[in-house]
């Protein structure tokens, strides 16, 4: 069995990192670690460091010493006794105020600690190192889970998406793309101001003539007597998605099939179908 000291033991403790092997030498390594596990030791730390995430640069001692200063600094959310929610999603308006939602849903919760990758404080790390990306797996790979907010397919979101799709990450991933599925388009349904609006909403997502298709929801929501006209719909609309005509592209459905057939992908169109659907999140 090794003794070599794991990373939550640097952590807690506040003892220095010994100073980390050259490239050249871990090349040697028997065993090298793969995002198919987490890293637990400073040498599988390291290594997962530089050959998944940082593959062609060297992460010299200064910054290994930053890195486990800053991990130290986190340690009370990343190996806290806490259930920790890693929220993923677009920070442009108005998304993120679906991600505000998300994490007021999770923090309900007992124990429970949901954040955004934007509240946590910067890696001080040199500049020909990419902080973000290694600050986003950092808290990636400690999390508990990973909810990710989908609404379309451009933007940091996706390339969030694309992070996650490594099995140790994947396995802790719940997708939440709007409107994935149709969930109003049977008439009978159709009866209360909230449809209507849900409708819309759907319309944006998957209709090829979308004006149309709000004219003739607009006249049927008259004709169940509700008071909404086409300009009252694309109103809507423009606060809900501001101003864009989402999709998913091909690559992403394909993605999203991955996640349903693991039954970690659960379509929502409006905010209360969010945080309904955010209690499948274990």
């Amino acid at each position: 069995m090794s003794t070599e000291p794991t990373i939550a033991n640097y952590i807690s403790t506040g003892d220095r990192l010994p100073q980390v092997r050259p490239i050249w030498l871990l090349l040697h390594i028997s065993i090298l670690v793969s995002m198919d596990v987490i890293p637990e030791t400073t040498d599988e730390l390291t290594d997962f460091i530089l050959n998944d995430i940082l593959y062609g640069l060297e992460l010299d001692p200064v910054d290994s010493e930053r890195l486990l200063s800053y991990m130290r600094e986190r340690h009370e959310h990343l190996f806290g006794p806490h259930s920790t929610y890693f929220v993923l999603g677009s920070y442009e308006a108005p998304f993120k105020y679906r991600l505000d939602e998300a994490l007021d849903v999770l923090n309900r919760r007992h124990d429970a600690y949901a954040y955004l990758l934007a509240t946590q404080p910067d890696l001080e790390v040199s500049d020909d190192i990419p902080d973000l990306k290694v600050k986003f797996f950092l808290h990636a790979l400690y999390a508990d889970s990973i909810p990710l907010i989908l609404e379309h397919d451009t933007g940091g979101a996706v390339a969030e998406f694309g992070r996650v799709e490594r099995p140790t990450l994947l396995e802790r991933t719940y997708l939440f793309p709007r409107s994935q599925e149709e969930h109003y388009d049977d008439d009978s349904l159709l009866t209360t101001h909230g449809a209507i609006l849900a409708r819309a909403v759907e319309l944006a997502y998957h209709a090829d003539g979308l004006s149309e298709e709000l004219d003739t929801l607009a006249e049927r929501a008259r004709d169940r007597g509700l008071e909404i006209s086409t300009q009252d719909l694309e109103s809507y609309l423009e606060s809900e998605l501001g101003g864009r005509t989402p999709s998913y592209s091909g690559v992403i459905t394909d993605s999203l099939v991955h996640l349903e057939s693991l039954n970690q992908c659960f379509s929502w169109t409006t905010t209360e179908e969010l945080e309904e659907q955010l209690s499948n999140v274990p």
